[in-house]
């Protein structure tokens, strides 16, 4: 059957809780504690439609592919906690780093086997229930990564015919990795992306990645030569050259549309639905009225192709909250951004 039309407005707009299930040690006064139902109470009162949630095959699965009981309970109450606020879930697995299923056939045999698992116990689970195969799989070779997402969804389908499937391309799932990847078919499939596009801007003073985004700081949005020139003299030269790359192409919302061409012409070659599941500004070092900007400019875009989006994140480095004591505050600039524009 086709997506169907309830799940592309389920998919509208989202939010990633980060940091929880996943890209954590996985204690459990951590998982107890870190989210809770006031956390979605609040991103519902917000306008959001969804919750990406990222998980740790780790949580769910032990390293000799023996389920663990213990993982899914959180998950369970995670779907519980959302269909209580009347919030969709993308349940997105999401290990760091991703394993290596399209060539190491033990790692494929436990990823099908979790995905099985999953399908079979959320299989009566509401629509608004999505599955997300994987997360930025880091597989060079986009046939091998398209070969092993079918066999993924033929898995899964096996044991659950009715929710819907989100497929990404290969590698780090840019908005130039997808169109390597053709839909696979099965019609009840959403294709997707992330989009942090330019990482001089979203990633300045990150500590990992590209070596040349740690000295960055107070990189502003829009940027063009002359808000850029006073930045240029204090940096290394290999981020000054690459600020300055940027600065003279002018980067605006003219430049966010130009860069999410490929997938646009992917949308309308093939018709199929798509979804930027990331995108966000690292705010250490970001100045916040660019930040705001940015986001707005990349919902704008989103929204002139329909295409559904879940900002990264809501309370990591990127995060939508400016505090969680006593109770969870939102930046009112970021609802702003995403919601007005």
């Amino acid at each position: 059957m086709p997506v169907p039309a309830s799940v592309i407005r389920t998919l509208a707009k989202g939010i990633n809780l980060s940091h929880w299930l996943s890209q954590h040690s996985l204690d459990e006064p951590h998982l107890q504690s870190y989210i809770g139902e006031k956390d979605f109470a609040l991103i519902a009162k917000l306008g959001f439609t969804h919750v990406r949630l990222p998980i740790d095959n780790a949580l769910l699965q032990s390293p000799d592919g023996s389920l663990r009981e213990q993982g899914f309970t959180y998950v369970d109450r995670a779907l519980d906690w959302a269909q209580a606020n009347r919030l969709g879930v993308v349940i997105d697995l999401h290990p760091v780093p991703a394993p290596k299923i399209a060539q190491d056939a033990t790692a494929y045999a436990h990823f099908e086997k979790l995905w099985q698992a999953i399908a079979q116990r959320y299989v009566r689970r509401p629509l608004n229930v999505v599955y997300e195969l994987l997360n930025e799989p880091v597989e060079p070779n986009p046939q091998a990564w398209r070969d092993t997402a079918i066999q993924l969804v033929q898995a899964i389908r096996k044991v659950d015919k009715r929710h819907t499937i989100i497929v990404c391309g290969h590698n780090w799932s840019g908005p130039d990795d997808l169109p390597a990847v053709r839909p696979i078919e099965d019609n009840n499939i959403v294709y997707t992306f992330h989009f942090y596009l330019p990482h001089e801007f979203t990633h300045q003073g990150a500590t990992w990645g590209s070596a040349h985004w740690r000295p960055l700081r107070n990189v502003p949005y829009p940027l063009n030569m002359e808000n850029a020139q006073p930045l240029l003299a204090g940096l290394p030269e290999n981020s000054a050259a690459a600020l300055r790359r940027l600065a003279e192409q002018g980067v605006d919302i003219g430049w966010i549309e130009r860069r999410m061409t490929p997938v646009v012409e992917y949308q309308k070659q093939y018709r199929v639905p798509l979804y930027c599941g990331e995108f966000g500004v690292y705010r250490a070092f970001s100045p916040p009225d660019s930040r705001y900007r940015w986001l707005a400019d990349v919902v704008k875009t989103l929204q002139k192709y329909r295409i559904g989006w879940a900002m990264w994140d809501y309370k990591g480095g990127f995060a939508l909250l400016t505090t969680d004591k006593p109770e969870p505050k939102a930046d009112e600039g970021v609802v702003r951004a995403l919601f007005n524009g």
